[in-house]
């Protein structure tokens, strides 16, 4: 091992495992410490047994309804993938752009999402996401269709309620005048709002990036990943900086970060030797003491993970087409409910198929967030009812875990020498990231949903970046960006036989984020 480096990175979670692959491929010699003995942080895919260590350690609600695992349970323990930040992963969008360029696609394995449905009432509606689904939906009247049609085709349209400030669903009540039964459906299952007051014109600007991913790869917009998803991605990307030069040290936590001039002082739990860095790159959460003013967590985010043998009823709630085989994967939405449940709760379920879980067994994540002094059973509670009166049976689970994780403050710790991988992106005009140019700019929830955790990892992956190498070079980076996709437009060369046009200059840059390989 080098004793120098340009730059530490603390944490491999999802940001900081992507901001590792990129500057690794820039040329930067990179360090990247993790306490934990896995990849992923709080990003990580686990055994059953290692939740458990997990759950003792971040003083986690894990239990056992059925009483402890039996011998047999304990055998299957590697045949779990266990997330602890379960995502889906949208088809179109910067992570789809970054794991297909950078390659880190090849590392891992996928399946679309089978089924989204919005859950209340002990019912489940089938969520119409595209014209095939919209006409052969018995339940929705022509006159419903015809409109549903005017919202697809107005969630394609760029700019469409950009400045609209009006709530989504005054917009589709109001100007679409659709069907009141139908507006969950939309607002939840297609827009993916926490909440009904968001306003149109970021609800819109979301649904037409959703809209962009469906038959990319399938009929879905969102793929989920298997062996737990995430963490499998976040393991990927360290993979790719290792292949680049990048140092990697798990299991050993940092004991000594001490500014010294120009350089950090480094030194490491059970190492010896001693480092020294230019640059930190970090969570501000893994270096308070670096950041002794940060504001308070303004909520928190819950999760329950449910592990049994019961499915979803689908014949009952949500009947199957004529050899339809069950859906390995499904999203359900349950909308907001009262002060304990206040935005939507977000279910998602994996089978076997996923191999997050031995077969015959299914996982079940419910996600939503709440401000302080709520706790994750108590906002979660109503949406586990509600699934559970979707199951096949109502056995108690086989495990039973619930966690909060504290949502960051907008605060940004960065200076020239430490980069804050949590610090909030800036709302500019133009493309977030490099990855997706051709593209308006997309404004996440203040607490984005499973379909955009992942895309927010890797644009903050590159916000650090560029403070990192220079903010100078970005503007140059970026505008090779949008010379190549421009060069790659079919629009500028249908009807010639498929030849691609030729180049008027070349393009050249001297540092890109995650460069295409």
């Amino acid at each position: 091992m080098d004793d120098h480096y340009d730059v530490l990175v603390l944490g491999t979670g999802l940001t900081e495992a992507v901001l590792s692959a990129a500057l690794s491929r820039a040329g930067k010699r990179v360090l990247h410490v993790d306490p934990h003995a896995y990849y992923g942080s709080e990003w990580a895919s686990l055994t059953l047994s290692e939740l458990a260590d997990w759950a003792r350690d971040a003083h986690a609600d894990l239990r056992y309804p059925r009483g402890p695992l039996s011998e047999a349970q304990r055998a299957l323990d590697r045949h779990y993938s266990l997330a602890l930040r379960p995502a889906l992963l949208p088809a179109y969008g910067p992570m789809m752009e970054a794991l297909v360029g950078s390659n880190v696609a090849s590392y891992a394995t996928f399946r679309l999402l089978g089924r989204v449905g919005v859950a209340a009432g002990g019912q489940l509606a089938r969520v119409p996401s595209s014209k095939s689904d919209i006409f052969r939906d018995s339940r929705i009247s022509l006159a419903d269709k015809r409109r549903l049609m005017r919202f697809l085709q107005a969630a394609t349209a760029p700019g469409a309620y950009r400045d609209v400030p009006k709530p989504m669903s005054d917009v589709l009540r109001d100007e679409l005048q659709l069907d009141a039964q139908l507006l969950p459906s939309i607002v939840h299952g297609v827009a993916l709002c926490w909440d009904e007051s968001e306003p149109a014109s970021t609800a819109m600007e979301r649904t037409r990036r959703t809209m962009r991913g469906y038959g990319r790869y399938g009929p879905s917009p969102f793929l989920v990943g298997q062996y737990g998803g995430a963490g499998e991605l976040a393991q990927g990307f360290c993979r790719a900086s290792a292949v680049h030069g990048g140092v990697f040290v798990l299991g050993h936590a940092v004991s000594v970060l001490e500014r010294d001039g120009a350089a950090w002082n480094v030194r490491l739990d059970g190492i010896d030797a001693a480092f020294t860095a230019a640059q930190v790159a970090a969570p501000r959460t893994l270096v308070p003491s670096l950041v002794p003013d940060a504001p308070p967590a303004p909520g928190f985010e819950h999760m329950a993970l449910l592990i049994t043998d019961a499915p979803i009823d689908w014949a009952t709630h949500m009947p199957l087409d004529d050899g339809e085989l069950p859906p390995e994967t499904a999203l359900l939405v349950v909308p907001p409910g009262g002060p304990s449940q206040p935005h939507a709760a977000m279910i998602l379920a994996q089978g076997e198929g996923t191999f997050a879980c031995p077969k015959g067994q299914y996982v079940y994540y419910v996600m939503s967030h709440t401000g302080p002094g709520i706790s994750a059973r108590t906002c979660l509670a109503s949406a586990v009812t509600q699934l559970r009166a979707l199951l096949a049976s109502s056995e108690p689970w086989l495990v039973e875990l619930y966690a909060s994780h504290a949502r960051p403050a907008a605060h940004d710790a960065s200076s020239a020498a430490f980069i804050d991988t949590l610090a909030p992106l800036p709302r500019e005009e133009g493309p977030r990231t490099s990855l997706c140019v051709d593209e308006e700019p997309v404004h996440t929830q203040a607490v984005p949903n499973l379909g955009e955790t992942l895309d927010t990892s890797v644009e903050a992956a590159e916000h650090a970046f560029w403070r990192i190498v220079g903010p100078e070079l970005r503007g140059t980076a970026l505008a090779a960006a949008m010379a190549r996709a421009a060069e790659h437009d079919p629009a500028e060369y249908q009807g010639r036989g498929g030849a691609e046009p030729a180049l008027q200059a070349p393009i050249d840059v001297p540092i890109e984020f995650l460069p295409t390989t």
